[in-house]
């Protein structure tokens, strides 16, 4: 019953385990390792997930090297666009999206949001960045960079 805290686990699965469980300990296990990650766990999963490396998100990104690295390594905290920007080059689904800004400390998409609902349809629709950002400019929102 050992669940990753990374894992997609769906709800009635987690129910399921939480209905089997001999202690409120093993209940609530999921929980807990959930909330021992952190934002740089999370994209060294992210990146894992899909074959990439550091270098390839810098290149996509267009960031700094030294400043990934340090958001890698849990020395600086990326802005809620950052993550987002980071997030659509490493090409998460919502859920990951929303976990990442979580974790960076920021508010996760909101679908009543303008702004939002329309990075929400990039993500859904696997778009670039640099067609997210485009997208934004044309509908006079904010850009991400």
């Amino acid at each position: 019953m050992e669940t990753k805290p990374h894992a997609r686990i769906s709800t009635s699965k987690l129910l399921s385990d939480i209905r089997r469980a001999s202690s409120p300990e093993q209940a609530t296990a999921f929980h807990a390792a959930a909330q021992s990650m952190t934002l740089k766990d999370e994209l060294y999963e992210a990146m894992s997930r899909r074959g990439l490396r550091p270098k390839d998100v810098i290149r996509a990104c267009g960031l700094e090297r030294s400043y990934f690295y340090h958001i890698l390594n849990g020395v600086r905290q990326p802005s809620r666009n950052m993550t987002l920007r980071l997030c659509l080059c490493i090409g998460t689904d919502l859920n990951e999206t929303n976990r990442l800004l979580r974790l960076a400390d920021e508010p996760v998409l909101y679908a009543k949001v303008r702004r939002d609902a329309l990075l929400i349809y990039a993500i859904e629709h696997h778009m670039t960045m640099e067609q997210t950002n485009q997208m934004l400019l044309e509908r006079q929102e904010d850009p991400l960079y």
